[in-house]
């Protein structure tokens, strides 16, 4: 029983990883915005299945988001009464994050590798404002998978943590439009007389958090070998339900972007990921804090 039950979480792990991404690929609707960002800071690293010492040094962050909105057309009876394009409340953003950090001991004996790929795809509804308002709100939830290695360049025997987990995730993001400096004058004067201006100088600010809920992740056992999991096929609770409480881990992004030409969005951010697990006796967390820099289009 214990073994079917083994079995049953990795096969319903699978599926999920299969349609997520098969999802990802199969977006038809149109694209909002998308972005491209690059970052470096500081990384601490705790997992007591290598080293019951704590880690600190220095990653680097590369992050894309694409968000899809979809588009209804409305009616109009003033103007020339050609339908107007609206965006429509319901969006999806995709999100691609990869982590490569080297960290140290206190003592500068030991250090440890890190890299991890997380998947993010997610469902939002605008519940404050409009979309094409100045300030609104989006709620819903998305679906984190990730994938990475921890390696101990000390350690003779297990010097290496797989880290496999998925995760559902509720998720807010807020965005505030406004503009940062006016841009060249066109020439022209809208109906109300007031003159016309480009797009240079329109800026955003925006605000994600993402809060753990449930999931499923990998991991030895406390004394347990990778060895024994694979040679011997000797599995002991090594893919686990998890929940907040289990799981705690938190992500959020604060980015400002500025479209400096008609052509050109930049970009400047901080990101804020805190992944943490308690599981089969065995303590991990990877908390990174990154200043992040990108370009971007569709603001």
């Amino acid at each position: 029983m214990k073994r079917k039950n083994e079995n049953n979480h990795k096969a319903w792990m699978a599926r999920a990883v299969l349609a997520l991404i098969t999802y990802h690929f199969s977006l038809i609707t149109s694209l909002a915005q998308s972005f491209v960002q690059i970052g470096s800071g500081t990384t601490d690293i705790l997992d007591t299945y290598l080293s019951q010492e704590k880690f600190t040094g220095t990653g680097s962050t590369v992050l894309t988001l694409s968000e899809h909105r979809g588009i209804k057309m409305i009616e109009t009876q003033d103007g020339d009464g050609q339908p107007v394009m609206m965006p429509r409340l319901w969006s999806t953003i995709v999100q691609n994050q990869v982590h490569l950090s080297l960290t140290e001991d206190r003592d500068a004996n030991k250090s440890m590798m890190e890299g991890t790929y997380n998947l993010y795809v997610g469902r939002y509804r605008t519940l404050i404002g409009a979309p094409s308002e100045k300030f609104h709100v989006q709620g819903g939830g998305l679906v984190n998978a990730g994938f990475g290695f921890l390696y101990n360049t000390r350690n003779g025997n297990n010097p290496v943590q797989a880290r496999i987990g998925l995760q559902l995730m509720p998720s807010a993001v807020g965005t505030w439009c406004f503009r940062l400096f006016r841009g060249k004058s066109l020439g022209g004067c809208s109906l109300s007389r007031t003159r016309i201006f480009s797009d240079t100088g329109k800026a955003s600010l925006r605000y994600e958090l993402d809060v753990p809920l449930v999931g499923l992740a990998f991991s030895p056992n406390y004394g347990q070998s990778y060895y024994e999991i694979f040679a011997k096929d000797n599995y002991d609770h090594n893919v686990v339900p998890t929940t907040f409480v289990s799981a705690p881990t938190f992500r959020q992004q604060l980015t400002l972007s500025c479209r400096v030409s008609h052509r050109l969005i930049l970009q400047l951010g901080y990101l804020g990921d805190y992944q943490q697990l308690q599981v089969n006796n065995l303590k991990q967390h990877v908390y990174a804090h990154r200043l992040m820099i990108g370009v971007a289009k569709g603001l």
